[in-house]
């Protein structure tokens, strides 16, 4: 390959030399790079004095002054030299009409006359003025004469990273990730760096990073490319991609590689390539990958790997990406870099739970005796393999129980994710002692009903996949129709639905049937539509064999509550044709179904829109459905479809109590609504639903307190929501501050979810 040196890649060549201590006569390394001759006979004996290199190699250069030069008619006034670059040296300034300390770059004299260098120096200011980020470094103004051309910066008061040391990798990720966001704000607007090295990543005395010198950047819009010709190629060469310098190539991946590199080198504290000659450096990049990084955080070291990939496609496809998987490392999770054993993935977790993990240190315990006991089986005596699989049992029973424990507690975030984690030492246990696939898919099964009920439906999902993959029967197919519905991807769980009808629904196993039955009703759209009238074949004859099924009555109920006048002739024997009384009896005897009672609040939440007819018969039902919302909340406080559709029910209760003139019982509602969330209000599992429905009843009764003009009652309420919003930090805080703290204008009611 063709040696394709920049004058900047000569420049730090020759300053490298220097520094070692052997400093080559200038006028002897012009001539061996005749490409650049002239050039550097100009350029050389500047940067040296940049440099501030020792007089035994500046005596022999001409003279260059070195006092700080002035700007004049401009609003600065140069204080001292900080550093230098290939193109201009930066000095700290006074703005003299702000009175605040700034960075000036001042475009070296030799280069005023340069068109390109020109362009190329006025083009960084424009870049950087365009950017707006935290750690991108801000630019304040700019001028360009005949006799100077400079612009003025944010002072950033610290030092590149390549004069800085760094002992523990979480520092070196927090700083990379930094750099990323900023990085991929700067994609996001269209802009590629192409220098991205230690000496331009500043880190303040805040440990905050910022990215600077955007003298060599594009404009790269719609993600594509561009392509540099061979003689117009620049850049610091230890940190150019391959693509870039084989051919030139310069895409968002090429940023992606230079950040990797920078942290490479901050990590293993050495260089990324040995080679110091330009020319075997730049062919040693093209040739093959770079060697993979190690360190002591492994982690890490697969995000900086993926990064340095040899081939653009191997690497992260964002800056955003890789902002997220150097988060995920920061957060101790999982990184998309790496394929984390599940020993590695509990080690994580205990990092980022230390309390819950206490829960299933038992089981760990056990499942290492386990494998103990596995590796003492290699001694092939009977002695070890009989303890083996004592061991073995043991851990099964125990895991076997953890399950079982969590599954029967109220669901919550923490036990459904460790369930989860727990749940390859199961499979590993499982799989050594010859249990059955349907232990896994049981295990399976209280995962994704955990997490179904506390709104985590990624991970439902992933474990009734599990469940389908194991054995692809009715439930776990239209369990997860049902998961996938409730992300939005209606599509393929309409598919997964019409599988379970087209399966089962002329299956001679009963339960396969009534999986049908909810396939279907999940398939309809229309109160009469042709799939309710099918699932309502099914459901008779299923009835009739076992009327006292609850969950054929639920069923039943549903298609009631769906179009009462479907079955106004048809009745079934023995099944009460009223949805409303049928869900009210089901849920009292079966408390541990939730469905039952939320499916009832839902029903009276459709009726409460038609209330202005209601007869004594619908408003003693309203009131038994508003009693048993309230248990059904106190018993399910983690699920967040159930505190919203409990709390709407409870307001419009509310409200149609005052419709119909019943003020005093609208206000002792209200504030049993209020006790119940107050009670909830300040578990540490909570979700956000339960503490934003209190705040915002809350400033609903603020509101006419402050109206009365009861000062006293006002004061009191207003530093009740006050601690309340202490212990609340969800998205609406912003609104519910505003709210409180404008007492003389209306809050408005708060609008039911």
């Amino acid at each position: 390959m063709t040696e394709n040196r920049s004058l900047e890649e000569l420049v730090e060549q020759f300053l490298e030399q220097c520094r070692s201590g052997n400093a080559p006569e200038v006028s002897a390394f012009a001539a061996a790079h005749p490409g650049h001759a002239s050039e550097l006979l100009n350029l050389l004996p500047l940067v040296l004095e940049m440099e501030g290199l020792n007089a035994e190699i500046t005596r022999r250069l001409p003279h260059q002054t070195s006092e700080v030069p002035e700007l004049p008619d401009s609003d600065y006034r140069l204080i001292r030299r900080l550093g230098s670059g290939g193109t201009g040296v930066v000095f700290e300034a006074l703005q003299l009409s702000l009175n605040r300390k700034v960075a000036v770059k001042l475009l070296s004299p030799l280069l005023l006359k340069d068109t390109a260098r020109r362009v190329q120096f006025e083009n960084e200011a424009r870049v950087i003025a365009m950017l707006h980020h935290p750690n991108i470094v801000k630019v304040f103004g700019a001028g360009c004469s005949a006799e100077r051309c400079y612009y003025a910066m944010e002072f950033i008061g610290g030092r590149g990273l390549d004069r800085c040391e760094f002992s523990d990798p979480r520092e070196i990720a927090r700083i990379g990730l930094q750099a990323a966001r900023a990085l991929a704000y700067a994609h996001r607007c269209g802009i590629l760096h192409r220098d991205i090295k230690p000496a331009n990543l500043l880190l303040d005395e805040a440990r905050e990073v910022h990215v600077s010198d955007f003298g060599l950047a594009f404009v790269l819009r719609g993600g594509g490319e561009i392509v540099e010709k061979e003689e117009a190629r620049s850049g610091t060469l230890r940190y150019m991609s391959p693509e870039r310098l084989a051919h030139g190539v310069n895409t968002f991946a090429t940023d992606q590689y230079s950040l990797g590199a920078t942290l490479y080198e901050l990590v293993a504290k050495s260089p990324l390539l040995p080679e110091r000659n330009p020319g075997e450096l730049a062919k040693r990049i093209c040739r093959e990958p770079v060697p993979p990084l190690r360190c002591s955080a492994p982690d890490l070291a697969a995000i900086i790997n993926k990064c340095i990939s040899f081939r653009p496609e191997d690497r992260y496809a964002g800056m955003d990406d890789l902002a997220a998987d150097l988060q995920h490392f920061l957060n101790h999770e999982p990184v998309c870099a790496a394929a984390p054993s599940p020993a590695r993935r509990f080690r994580l977790w205990i990092k980022r739970k230390p309390a819950v993990a206490a829960l299933g240190f038992a089981a760990a315990f056990c499942a290492a005796a386990f494998v103990a006991a596995l590796a003492a089986g290699y001694l092939r005596t009977t002695a070890a393999l009989n303890q083996a699989e004592r061991n073995a049992a043991v851990a099964d029973a125990t895991l076997s129980q953890v399950f079982a424990r969590l599954a029967e507690q109220l669901p919550s975030q923490k036990n459904t994710q460790l369930l989860s984690t727990l749940l390859p030492y199961y499979r590993m246990i499982a799989g050594e002692r010859n249990l059955p696939e349907s232990r896994i898919s049981e295990a399976n099964a209280v995962i994704g009903e955990c997490a179904l009920r506390t709104g985590n439906y990624a991970l439902a999902e992933e474990a009734f996949r599990n469940m389908v993959e194991l054995s692809p029967d009715a439930f776990p197919i239209n369990q997860l129709a049902t998961t996938l519905k409730k992300q939005g991807k209606s599509a393929e769980a309409t598919e997964l639905s019409r599988q379970v009808v087209a399966r089962f629904a002329d299956s001679k196993q009963p339960e396969e049937r009534f999986e049908a039955v909810r396939a279907l009703l999940a398939l309809s759209e229309a109160p009469e539509s042709k799939e309710r009238s099918r699932a309502f074949g099914i459901l008779e004859t299923l009835l009739a064999d076992h009327p006292d099924n609850p969950e054929y009555r639920f069923q039943y109920a549903q298609l009631l509550a769906g179009n009462p006048r479907l079955f106004r002739k048809e009745r079934i024997p023995g099944v009460e044709p009223n949805a409303v009384v049928l869900l009210l009896r089901l849920a009292d005897a079966c408390p541990e179904q939730p469905e039952y009672g939320l499916a009832l609040v839902e029903l009276m939440l459709r009726r409460l829109r038609y209330a202005r007819g209601f007869q004594e018969q619908n408003r003693q039902e309203l009131a038994e459905a508003v009693q048993l919302s309230e248990r059904l909340l106190g018993r399910w406080p983690n699920d967040p479809q159930i505190v919203s559709a409990v709390v709407s029910l409870h307001t419009r209760y509310i409200g149609f109590l005052r419709r119909d003139g019943k003020e005093p019982q609208a206000w002792r509602e209200t504030d049993r609504l209020l006790g119940i969330l107050e009670i909830l209000f300040y578990n540490p599992e909570i979700s956000d639903a339960v503490k934003e429905n209190l705040i915002g009843l809350q400033l609903q009764r603020l509101e006419p307190l402050r109206r009365s003009g009861k000062s006293g009652e006002s004061a009191s309420l207003r530093e009740k929501i006050k601690r309340e919003l202490d212990y609340y930090h969800g998205p609406m805080l912003p609104e519910f501050r505003k709210k409180l703290e404008k007492p003389d204008r209306a809050i408005g009611i708060f609008p039911p979810p």
